[in-house]
């Protein structure tokens, strides 16, 4: 009798049985290699609204599905679903609805709470950034803004509030003594809050009476006035001082416009000059005469100018009650109205 020979099986774990020495073909060995699954963000026509991401992990772990916030979408269902890492050749669906989002609403108000402007209704997808800012024309006045002018568009209504002081400067309490003294050469302006210079500058280490004065209120700074469109802020190289007047001849205004009017009455203040240098003509009847003034509106002289006589003019004073003088060359002034400049 031949030898017999043995025979081997396998049983479904993989071990070996009497019967068979090999593995069936039907059976698969799975394996704990990296199992890859990849998510698809699409739209409910099924097309893609986002890059695909392929996720991957070791078979049975658990699996975290990468979800994502598409501005002007929301996730409405998933397709595929699964918990852990399994094989799966279609992969996972995440299905997002478009949706819009609710505006973001902005008022521009001024310091009492009333509108300065129509609200400003921002639009925009669903999730996606907006940036609030303030009318442009008003930035300067700004004195509150929302603690966080941007964020995200929602499904619900948002608010921003921008708050101005469309009134800037207020009334501003002097001593009728004030004086300003320059610690530099000081530039002036025409009006509160202009930030264009005019051409001339207060000469360092001089000192000029205070009129009246006005203060910025977002920032206190205070617009003294020297007389008619002249005016200093504190923010120059200037210092505040009293000076106690002991005759209406010190109170004499020199103006920062004309400083060669030395005699100009303290009644008025100069707010511009300009230079002539040249013979006019009085214009009046040869029997007639046109009075001499040692200052604009302060003590006539006996000297006459008589009707058709020609003087010379050095130039042409403006005081703040916007009536205009001549100062001639002898040192007399005669108001400008009377020439034929």
């Amino acid at each position: 009798m031949g030898k017999k020979t043995r025979q081997h099986h396998f049983s479904h774990n993989g071990e070996k049985t009497m019967e068979n020495d090999v593995l069936s073909p039907k059976i698969k060995k799975l394996t704990r290699d990296d199992v890859e699954i990849k998510v698809h963000y699409v739209n409910s026509l099924g097309k893609d609204i986002a890059k695909p991401v392929t996720i991957k992990g070791h078979y049975l772990d658990k699996l975290d599905i990468p979800w994502q916030e598409i501005p002007g979408y929301v996730l409405s269902s998933v397709t595929n679903f699964q918990q852990t890492f399994i094989p799966n050749s279609d992969g996972i669906y995440l299905v997002y609805a478009s949706q819009l989002s609710a505006p973001v609403i902005v008022y521009h108000r001024n310091t009492e709470g009333k509108l300065i402007s129509d609200p400003q209704y921002l639009v925009g997808d669903l999730n996606r950034e907006f940036d609030t800012q303030p009318l442009e024309e008003a930035d300067h006045f700004l004195v509150h803004s929302p603690k966080k002018a941007n964020g995200q568009f929602t499904s619900k209504v948002q608010e921003q509030e921008y708050i101005y002081n469309v009134l800037p400067i207020k009334k501003y309490r002097t001593n009728k003594d004030l004086f300003v003294e320059t610690s530099a050469n000081v530039k002036v302006f025409d009006q509160p809050l202009n930030k264009v210079p005019l051409e001339k500058t207060l000469p360092y280490g001089t000192s000029w009476k205070v009129y009246r004065a006005v203060q910025e209120t977002y920032n206190g700074t205070v617009w003294y006035n020297l007389g008619g469109n002249t005016w200093v802020p504190s923010t120059e190289s200037i210092a505040t001082k009293i000076i106690k007047q002991t005759s209406p001849r010190q109170e004499m205004l020199n103006s920062p416009l004309a400083q060669s009017a030395e005699n100009i009455s303290y009644t008025y203040s100069v707010i511009d000059n300009m230079p002539i240098n040249k013979a006019v003509k009085i214009m009046y009847y040869r029997d007639q005469y046109i009075t001499a003034w040692k200052t604009p509106y302060g003590d006539m002289d006996n000297q006459r100018y008589q009707g058709g006589q020609n003087v010379f003019v050095k130039q042409l004073v403006q005081l703040d009650n916007y009536s205009v003088w001549a100062e001639l060359k002898d040192g007399y002034y005669i108001e400008s109205k009377y020439l034929n400049i």
